[in-house]
């Protein structure tokens, strides 16, 4: 496997992994990508396989600040809105991989990897911040271990099936000393 710099010649494969990751109501569009991809290439990394198959990415944009409000998390919002390219905090705004990947510890590495590489290119970052759906227990799991905090819940934030209202999301946060 190795990672590497999102190109547009991996759209197509990114929302194959998106659709296969994410229920309906949450999948994000093939615009928002293009524009993450675009607006912060460093920060909108893919895993390849070893037969240069994409089996999964990693999105994330710079802020100023983290916000005092729940304004500025919006599913499928406009990156060029948010982003500072100076900005200390770094915001993981998706991350998914193939369901045949899921499960087997590939995800954590992944993850932390992206991380790595992240702040290699924008080394300023202080805190990542990400949000992460009540339902979601397993990626929950794996940031909790990897030292990510609770700070908040946005109640109802993610459209549900199986949650009336829908589905809490849960903010969390890290300082880099903790990496």
């Amino acid at each position: 496997m190795r990672i590497r710099q999102a190109t547009g010649s991996d759209m197509e494969r990114i929302m194959e992994i998106e659709e296969n990751a994410f229920i309906p109501y949450i999948r994000e569009t093939y615009q928002t990508f293009d524009s993450r991809m675009k607006t912060f290439p460093e920060g909108f990394l893919v895993l390849e396989d070893d037969k240069g198959a994409v089996q999964g990415y990693f999105s994330s944009e710079l802020w100023d600040e983290l916000p005092n409000n729940n304004k500025v998390f919006i599913l499928d919002h406009e990156i060029a809105k948010v982003h500072k390219p100076d900005g200390k905090v770094l915001y993981i705004s998706s991350y998914a991989l193939m369901s045949g990947l899921r499960g087997k510890g590939l995800g954590r590495l992944f993850f932390r990897e992206c991380l790595r590489q992240v702040r290699k290119a924008a080394p300023q970052i202080a805190e990542i911040v990400l949000i992460v759906s009540q339902e979601w227990g397993a990626a929950h799991h794996i940031y909790e271990d990897l030292g990510f905090k609770t700070i908040r819940q946005i109640p109802g934030f993610f459209p549900s099936d199986i949650i009336p209202g829908g589905a809490d999301g849960i903010v969390m946060i890290k300082t880099v000393e903790d990496l």
